[in-house]
C-alpha cells in the first residue's frame, strides 16, 4: 500500500526531505556544465530543491519538478524563481499530453524507490514516454536503504539492484546504460549505498555520446 504523500505533507512529516538540493545532482552538475540541457522532468520533486539546483546551474533549461501532493505543489510555486522553472501537480503514471516526448532529460531521486516495487516497471514506461528519443534519464538510486528498524517489505525506501536496473530498464525497456557509478557526493548516511546511473532513451532518432566521460561497466553490487 501506497502512502498518502499529501496528508504526509499536511502534516509536515517529510524525513526524506533534507532541506537542500541532493548532493549527486550538484556535484555532477558542477562536474558537466553544459550537458543538461533542454526540458528537465523531476519526477516526485517534493519541495523542489533539485528542480532549483538545476535551474540555477543550467538556466537556459526549463526544469519542471511533478508531484502528486499539491501541498509539496504549493510550496514550491510560493519560492522565488531562480531561472526557467515550473511545477506541476500530477501523477507520473497518468503523464498529461504535454509532457509526452517532450523531455530531453529526467532526473531521478528518491521517486523510483518510493513506488511500491511492483509498479517499478510503470516507472520505467512513464519515464520513456516523458522523454524525446535520444532523451537522457540522470538518476541517483538507492541500493541498500535498510536498517534494524526498517527491513525489505516495510514500505518506503525501497532499495533496488543493478541488475533489477538493467533488466528493467535495457532489457525490458527501452534504454541503454552508458554509466553507472557512486556518485561523487552524496548524504553521510548513504556513502557505499547509492549508484549514480544515466541512461539513453533509445527508438527513433539518432544516439549520442554519454555526457559522462566514464566507463560504462556498473558494479555489480
Amino acid at each position: 500500500m501506497q502512502p498518502d504523500w499529501e496528508a504526509h505533507y499536511q502534516r509536515g512529516e517529510t524525513p526524506w526531505d533534507k532541506g537542500s538540493a541532493s548532493p549527486p545532482l550538484v556535484a555532477w552538475l558542477h562536474a558537466h556544465p553544459g550537458a543538461m540541457d533542454g526540458q528537465i522532468l523531476v519526477p516526485g520533486c517534493g519541495l523542489g530543491h533539485d528542480v532549483r539546483a538545476i535551474a540555477a546551474a543550467e538556466p537556459h533549461t526549463k526544469p519542471i519538478g511533478f508531484d502528486l501532493a499539491a501541498t509539496a505543489i504549493t510550496a514550491c510555486q510560493r519560492q522565488p524563481a531562480v531561472g526557467h522553472e515550473q511545477y506541476l501537480l500530477g501523477d507520473l503514471f497518468d503523464l498529461p499530453a504535454t509532457l509526452q516526448k517532450t523531455c530531453d532529460w529526467v532526473w531521478e531521486h528518491t521517486c523510483f524507490c518510493a513506488i511500491d516495487p511492483a509498479h517499478r516497471d510503470d516507472y520505467v514506461r512513464a519515464v520513456a514516454t516523458a522523454l524525446k528519443p535520444g532523451g537522457w534519464l540522470l538518476g541517483i538510486f538507492y541500493l541498500d536503504p535498510y536498517r534494524d528498524d526498517h527491513q525489505p517489505g516495510g514500505g518506503p525506501p525501497h532499495g533496488c539492484t543493478i541488475e533489477e536496473l538493467r533488466t528493467r530498464f535495457a532489457t525490458k525497456g527501452p534504454f541503454r546504460i552508458t554509466a553507472a557509478e557512486p556518485p561523487a557526493a552524496c548524504y553521510p548516511e548513504r556513502d557505499g549505498r547509492e549508484l549514480l546511473v544515466t541512461m539513453q532513451r533509445t527508438g527513433s532518432g539518432t544516439a549520442t555520446q554519454s555526457p559522462e566521460a566514464t566507463s560504462t561497466t556498473a558494479p555489480t553490487s
